[in-house]
This record gives C-alpha cells, structure tokens and sequence, in this order.
C-alpha cells in the first residue's frame, strides 16, 4: 500500500467513525429531555472554533493540506452536531 492510499484510507475510517459519532449522539439527543440551551451555545462556540481554524489554515496551509482537510472535517462535524441541536431545540420549543 502506498503513502498516498493510505491516507486515503485514514480520511475515509476517520470520516465514517465521525459519522457514526454524529449519528449515536443525535439520537440520544432526539429521546433526551434535558434542556438543550447549555449544548446549543457549547456546540455553537466549537462550530466557530473549527470554522475559523480552517479559514485559517486555508489562508496560510502547506503544500500538502493534511490539516485544511482535518479541519474542514473537523468543521463539517462540529456544524452537523449544532444544526442538529438546533433542530431539536425548535421541535421543543425552547
């Protein structure tokens, strides 16, 4: 196996163990009862967080982008989690 098909193959499992992440913590968020406004700010501020490091890295990345990519992931993760939030918190009204 190559250098490059393994850092494919690192992206994709990473990708997909997120994914599963995003997916369990939603559920249990969707069948929760605990007030959602702590989490909605919490998730919010780690939204910005990721976004601005991977403007960041965007702006000033090497030649490679490893971590342009590890922050765009980073973001899209952080992002499905507060829209989720978001989404439950109006379903109940807070």
């Amino acid at each position: 196996m190559s250098g490059n098909s393994g850092y494919i193959l690192v992206i994709v499992v990473g990708i997909i163990v997120l994914a599963g992440l995003t997916f369990m913590n939603l559920r249990k968020i969707s069948k929760s009862t605990a007030d959602l406004t702590q989490l909605k700010k919490r998730t919010l501020l780690w939204s910005e967080i990721s976004l601005a490091l991977f403007v960041l890295q965007l702006f000033f990345r090497d030649r490679q982008g490893g971590f342009l990519l590890f922050f765009g992931i980073l973001t899209l993760f952080t992002g499905a989690h507060y829209l989720g939030v978001l989404y439950y918190s109006k379903n109940r009204g807070k």
